[in-house]
């Protein structure tokens, strides 16, 4: 689930130089610095595969394992030894923090033994090699946390997707937040968050090492200081949940929680998974929190911008509409007309008017479709019940080549023209959706509320006949027993 705030455009005379210098740094980083990381991977695996070390090493973690009773680990380690899948059991020995604190310190090769100083020099030499990369160097490892680390891991990325969506996030969140707080106190801020991104991962985490990278947590930050500068106050949000994305509009402090449960339930239900929900979460609380103390003890009064205004793009839209009458394009007029009333459903003029333009050719497609959304309006006395009862009549004489009502849409306009007082129209559409559908479930309540129709007319002839067909044709039903009861 991907729920982001949507801002409006930045202002260009006061440019957020933070934000794009962040994401300049990031990119630099990724493309120059980190760049040469594979080679330098290569470059180490290779010494590895040459020296003597997996001869060494290697058995004697298989007999590690055996001793702590990890029969599983041991299964495997040795499969892949027999086929000659030494690097699989080199990166599962390398990230096993107590294996390589014993093998560092000599208990595993021990000094009194002839390969130690051959061993202990090619270590050197492959641990220098290994630890070369940016990765190494600056990611973030919470079993061994290093300043380097807890700053450098915010400006490494592990791909250019990665790469590619954080600077995305970062932006859109960005400029607006740095507008608000200035461009120092911005840069302060987004270290700080992601600081804290780092700090919530060592106290979760205090075992790993594989280190952490990527700016998510410093942006998940950004975007906690955005929704709580905002506050109750209502923004545009874009959301995306597997196939499915929209937008809505909702007090932006609202949103908070949300971030915060999706990451917990990420961390908790999402095994397997590389990304460090723990480190999003971590931001998203230093982000929050951050500016909440600010306003609480800093005499520097901050403040969100004003979010761009949103525009309603109807009346451009109606306008282009007359330019096509105008211009006699009629069916595109139409075609746009349809769209328009389609995502306006419930506005009786906009309607009208689509009815009025399709019926210049009531064999048209249109016009079959304008009669529709008329009938659809909702049951409203006044306006909309007086156009629906036009339009029904005009459409039983024009339409063609003939009229189409499903039995949905006969039961529909049966209750909203009884209920208008157009009950000779109801009683006409009752025959019709008791010939089509004649066990139609709402053909019972349909009857009687025509007769009842007629009843407050003073046509008791034909109140009598439509409950006698009601008690003949649905004589068990609840509709039934009741008329029955009532007209006794």
């Amino acid at each position: 689930m991907i729920i982001v705030p949507i801002s409006r455009k930045p202002d260009w005379r006061n440019p957020p130089l933070v934000t794009l210098l962040l994401i300049l740094v990031n990119c630099l980083i990724y493309f120059g610095l980190q760049s040469g990381d594979s080679k330098r991977e290569a470059k180490a695996l290779d010494y590895y595969a040459s020296s003597s070390l997996g001869t060494v090493e290697l058995p004697r973690y298989v007999d590690y394992l055996k001793a702590q009773g990890k029969a599983n680990d041991v299964a495997q380690a040795q499969k892949a030894l027999d086929r000659r899948m030494w690097l699989s059991v080199l990166m599962q020995m390398e990230h096993d923090k107590a294996f390589m604190k014993r093998l560092r310190s000599g208990q595993i090769v021990t000094p009194d033994e002839a390969v130690y100083v051959n061993w202990q020099r090619q270590r050197e030499r492959f641990d220098t090699l290994a630890g070369s990369g940016m990765v190494d160097r600056f990611g973030f490892v919470p079993a061994e946390p290093t300043l380097a680390g807890l700053i450098g891991h915010m400006f490494l990325h592990g791909s250019f997707d990665h790469l590619l969506g954080n600077m995305a996030f970062l932006f859109i969140v960005g400029y607006m937040v740095e507008e608000a707080l200035g461009k120092r106190r911005f840069l302060a801020f987004y270290l700080l968050t992601g600081i804290g991104a780092a700090g919530l991962d060592l106290l979760v985490n205090a075992g790993r090492t594989v280190p952490g990278i990527g700016a998510s947590g410093a942006i998940s930050g950004v975007m906690a200081m955005f929704v709580v500068l905002y506050g109750m106050r209502r923004i545009r949000f874009f959301y995306w949940v597997l196939i499915y994305f929209d937008f809505f509009w909702a007090p932006a402090i609202t949103v908070l929680p949300f971030w915060i449960a999706n990451e917990l339930y990420q961390f908790f239900f999402n095994h397997g998974s590389n990304v460090n929900y723990m480190a999003h979460l971590g931001g998203f609380l230093a982000g929050a929190a951050l500016i909440t103390l600010h306003r609480a003890y800093s005499k520097v009064k901050i403040e969100a911008p004003e979010q761009e205004a949103v525009t309603d793009p109807l009346p451009a839209e109606l306008a282009r509409i007359d330019k096509l009458i105008a211009d006699l394009r009629i069916d595109d007029a139409k075609r746009a007309l349809r769209v328009v009333c389609e995502a306006h459903r419930d506005d009786p003029a906009l309607l009208s008017r689509y009815y009025r333009l399709a019926r210049t050719d009531p064999a048209s497609e249109d016009f079959h479709q304008a009669a529709a959304l008329v009938f659809a309006l909702p049951d409203k006395r006044g306006a909309n019940a007086e156009l629906l009862h036009e339009v029904f009549t005009e459409y039983l004489k024009l339409a063609k080549p003939t009229v189409r009502f499903s039995s949905s849409q006969l039961a529909t306009l049966i209750r909203k023209l009884a209920r208008a007082g157009h009950v000779d129209d109801a009683d006409r559409l009752t025959k019709v959706l008791a010939r089509r559908a004649p066990d139609h479930k709402h053909l019972p309540d349909l009857l009687l509320l025509v007769a009842e129709c007629f009843h407050r007319d003073g046509n008791e002839t034909r109140q009598r006949e439509l409950l006698a067909q009601l008690q003949a044709d649905f004589p068990e039903t609840a509709t039934a027993q009741n008329a029955a009861r009532r007209y006794r």
